[in-house]
């Protein structure tokens, strides 16, 4: 088995069982305000606003105010309906009003988590644009650990409440997030346009997957910014749905209701209206870490950024359309990590690496590697002169490329060496 580098998935991760940079603040303007449902635009004559984001492991990393606190960082989750904060920094001050101890679950084969519900909420993302009355939910552990995997601090997740009032772009060359209103950009819209069926907050859009038995499925598939992989599909959801011939079991990912485990494979095609993607990387969660969504018949899977990214995108909530261009990144293979293990960054921001997984018979586990070593050098050169992503890129660089690993282990310096490969 190996382990898949660093799929979160954090899109459809939970569902209510009860019913950086310089801090800025909003401003007052003497203008009339013009109220978009809950969004209050700070210039009433603003068509869009633009807001850059981070891209790390090919989630999208915005700023965010909450309550005139100083900037946090949150990753934007198409398959999220309300926001959650996933975890607080020590020097993060932040209020909370109308607050109440609520449970949720989600994806992952564990038990329930609680969390605040908050009300009354008020968020800012840019001088411009910021918006009001919004519910909260803040969890009361950091199940995710999206800091230590991503490399940088990251406080939570926002999508649907924020975002369902615009036409959505998102443009992953640039790096920009555009908020359009519809009355203004709707006739401008471009690109091969889809149906797009939004239920309880989160976007379905139909594709077609062809697996390697040339069999062709239609799908039903959530749109999932949130998601750093390509595809996710539930083999209980669909009869023509299965795994494939060629297969590793796999470490998939984090969801709040524990570890998601289940195979990696390929499947031969993906067909997203006119646009055929070849040869993706699919995952597919064994039906302990769906839990209560295995065999869903409201869908059979995710469309995860892996495959977004290949697109500048427009997401029209109002009009239940999705446009898709094809960009630079559109042709470029699928790839995922060929070493068997996971790396994280024990206190995000500083160049220190420990090996969170590893999956065994895998290159890792062969090179004597275990969880909790702290890498100290790769390839002869100091840990911390890498960055996260770096290293990550490195693991999914080529098959037989050997790569030299030191660790400390206890009082231990071990000095190993692994072979990449590619089973799959």
């Amino acid at each position: 088995m190996f382990q898949l580098l660093l799929h979160i998935t954090v899109g459809v991760l939970f569902m209510l069982i009860c019913s950086g940079c310089r801090s800025w603040h909003p401003q007052v303007h003497t203008e009339q305000p013009i109220f978009m449902r809950n969004v209050y635009w700070m210039h009433p004559k603003a068509k869009s606003v633009t807001i850059p984001f981070r891209l790390a492991n090919n989630l999208m990393i915005i700023p965010v105010s909450i309550n005139g606190s100083d900037s946090l960082r949150f990753i934007v989750d198409t398959g999220v309906k309300t926001p959650l904060i996933t975890s607080l920094n020590v020097s993060d001050s932040l209020q909370f009003s109308n607050a109440r101890k609520i449970k949720i679950r989600g994806l992952g084969a564990g038990d329930d988590l609680e969390a605040l519900l908050s009300y009354g909420n008020v968020f800012a993302f840019t001088p411009q644009l910021s918006a009001r009355n919004h519910d909260l939910l803040i969890l009361l552990q950091d199940v995710f650990m999206l800091s230590k995997k991503l490399g940088m601090y990251v406080n939570g997740i926002i999508g649907y409440d924020f975002f369902k009032d615009f036409i959505v772009e998102i443009d992953y060359e640039t790096r920009r997030l555009v908020l359009h209103r519809p009355q203004y950009y709707r006739k401008k819209l471009r690109g091969y346009s889809l149906p797009m069926e939004i239920v309880d907050g989160k976007p379905y859009v139909e594709c077609y997957v062809k697996q390697c038995n040339g069999k062709r499925a239609k799908v039903r598939l959530l749109i999932d910014t949130g998601a750093s992989s390509a595809v996710s599909l539930d083999v209980l959801s669909h009869p023509d749905i299965h795994y494939p011939t060629q297969y590793i079991e796999a470490y998939l990912g984090q969801g709040l209701s524990g570890d998601i485990h289940g195979k990696l494979g390929r499947i031969e095609s993906l067909e997203i209206g006119k646009y055929v993607l070849k040869n993706v990387t699919a995952s597919f969660p064994d039906s302990a870490s769906l839990g209560m969504f295995a065999g869903s018949k409201q869908r059979n899977g995710q469309l995860g950024a892996d495959v977004l990214k290949r697109f500048r995108v427009w997401m029209d909530y109002e009009g239940g359309r999705i446009y898709l261009k094809p960009n630079s990144f559109f042709k470029e293979p699928f790839h995922y990590n060929l070493s068997g293990m996971e790396v994280i960054t024990p206190i995000p921001g500083l160049p220190l690496f420990t090996i969170s997984e590893v999956s065994p018979h895998s290159p890792a586990a062969e090179a004597g590697l275990l969880p909790g070593d702290e890498i100290l050098h790769i390839n002869r050169r100091s840990a911390f002169s890498f960055r996260l992503t770096e290293i990550m890129a490195l693991f999914q660089s080529k098959p037989g490329r050997k790569i030299s690993i030191s660790v400390r282990r206890g009082t231990q310096i071990i000095t190993t060496q692994l072979v990449l490969r590619k089973p799959i």
